[in-house]
């Protein structure tokens, strides 16, 4: 399925389901790698941006999403903290950050630069992150 066609559903289905007003209740998951969106189970990159998508997203009325840099996802080797600047920057649109998530720098860091929430994985499986601490240090969402 190309990008178009799922910006159409998703368009539809803000169209359909009222979600502009309720639009808080639902995140859209966009999954990227070296900057543009993966497709087809992460098989295949598309010719889109993922930050122009996350735009296009937007326009048609989601104000949430859940943003993963696959490159990064579950290496513990840091997040994309650049990227999220950059999609910190698109006026009402809430970003949760996914891949990579490994310190509580970082997640300090995500909180400063108005991410939402971040998603934590292999950083909590591993112990390198302390759920407790976290909440203790930065806080939960």
């Amino acid at each position: 399925m190309t990008l178009q066609k799922v910006l159409s559903r998703v368009r539809q289905a803000v169209e359909d389901y009222h979600m502009i007003e309720e639009g808080d209740r639902i995140a859209v998951g966009v999954d990227a790698r070296d900057g543009y969106v993966a497709v087809s189970g992460w098989k295949e990159l598309s010719a889109e941006k993922g930050v122009d998508f996350c735009r296009r997203l937007r326009d048609a009325g989601v104000q949430t999403v859940i943003y993963t840099d696959i490159s990064r996802d579950g290496a513990e080797q840091g997040t994309n903290l650049a990227l999220y600047r950059e999609l910190a920057k698109i006026e009402g649109l809430d970003i949760t950050a996914s891949g990579g998530v490994s310190s509580l720098e970082e997640l300090r860091e995500l909180r400063k630069i108005g991410a939402k929430a971040a998603i934590l994985g292999k950083a909590l499986y591993t112990g390198r992150l302390d759920l407790k601490t976290v909440i203790r240090e930065v806080g939960a969402c």
